[in-house]
């Protein structure tokens, strides 16, 4: 079987030929990695979710009709166990989960890898970050640059725990709408 796919790829698939499997996870194996490695920071980890998620692929295989479908159906079981894990982590920290929702936005390479941030995004992040309240930038970067907690960050600005969720949650609010007026929604990541 060769390493791309061919007509012959997809029956072989659905009959669980161990050569087609090969092939799909071959082809696709390293980048659903690299892909939940940006979104949750653990190689471990993510690589155990990709496991798993070629598990459920394998055993669902005859509900797949094209090489796209497989695709799709990659990105998204990766991006929400991504999600779930990110969830089930220590939940004084930031919640990263709200920062990544900012990742639906973005555009994909031609290849269908997804680009968590581009360099127009960063530069919109960084003019949104600067458009903020004095205050919901300071917990902004707080949160999200040193990686304090939100009672942390309480204590060192001497607010109330629930002022610094409010101004968190309205700092993600603003970003994401920074952002989405430079990216594009795509259907891979959706």
């Amino acid at each position: 079987m060769s390493t791309t796919f061919d007509n012959n790829l997809m029956p072989a698939f659905h009959q669980n030929d161990p050569g087609a499997i090969e092939v799909i996870f071959r082809e696709h194996y390293s980048s659903m990695v690299q892909y939940a490695v940006q979104l949750i920071n653990d190689q471990q980890e993510a690589e155990e979710m990709v496991v798993n998620t070629f598990i459920k692929l394998i055993a669902m295989r005859t509900n797949f009709k094209t090489p796209a479908d497989i695709k799709a159906f990659l990105l998204v079981t990766v991006r929400n166990a991504c999600y779930d894990y990110l969830s089930c982590i220590d939940l004084e920290r930031p919640s990263k989960k709200e920062l990544l929702s900012l990742s639906d936005l973005v555009q994909t390479k031609k290849d269908g890898t997804p680009v968590l941030f581009t360099t127009d995004m960063l530069v919109a992040l960084y003019e949104g970050i600067n458009k903020l309240t004095a205050q919901s930038a300071e917990v902004f970067k707080l949160l999200f640059y040193n990686k304090m907690t939100i009672k942390d960050v309480a204590a060192q600005l001497g607010i109330p725990v629930k002022t610094v969720r409010v101004h968190k949650a309205k700092a993600v609010r603003s970003l994401r709408t920074v952002l989405s007026k430079r990216a594009v929604i795509t259907s891979s990541l959706n």
